[in-house]
């Protein structure tokens, strides 16, 4: 109980950015259904490649923490939605063998939101860099929460 009233009365203060960027890497097939009547990847593939990048990264939140705290029907109570989705297209992404790689970082967190920025790349180019809003939401109130505390360890780890 304790721990939860120092959540809430903390101070709202973004946790500072360190000096070295950890980065999560997450190897994504480029698949033919992806290819558009222009011989690239549609950029709403995009969107969903960085979703498989970013559901990747919190699943590895659990592996961190533990089982996330779910109401008496089994269902999660704490959760997080996306506020906001900025993506810089760089280059054609064509279909190829092999897999391409998400780089995904936190640049900032803040009391109910974070910024989670990622690179779509090969080993030699970047064919998308983005920024994402994502909100820590509790979906049986339908409405933004804090992020507990685990949870903002856990994002400081991907800091630069």
């Amino acid at each position: 109980m304790t721990e939860a009233v120092n959540q809430l009365t903390a101070p709202a203060r973004p946790i500072e950015a360190r000096h070295t960027p950890r980065r999560h890497i997450y190897h994504r097939q480029v698949r033919f259904s992806d290819i558009d009547a222009h011989g690239h990847v549609n950029n709403v593939r995009f969107l969903e490649y960085l979703e498989d990048a970013r559901i990747a990264l919190f699943l590895d939140y659990l592996d961190y923490a533990g089982e996330p705290p779910a109401d008496r029907h089994g269902l999660p109570t704490v959760g997080a939605v996306i506020a906001r989705h900025e993506v810089d297209y760089r280059r054609p992404l064509r279909f190829r063998h092999g897999s391409v790689r998400i780089e995904s970082w936190v640049t900032k967190v803040n009391r109910v939101s974070c910024e989670l920025a990622a690179e779509i790349r090969s080993d030699e180019e970047v064919f998308a860099e983005a920024c994402s809003t994502v909100v820590a939401f509790d979906p049986q109130t339908a409405k933004p929460r804090r992020f507990t505390v685990h949870e903002r360890a856990f994002l400081a780890l991907y800091l630069p």
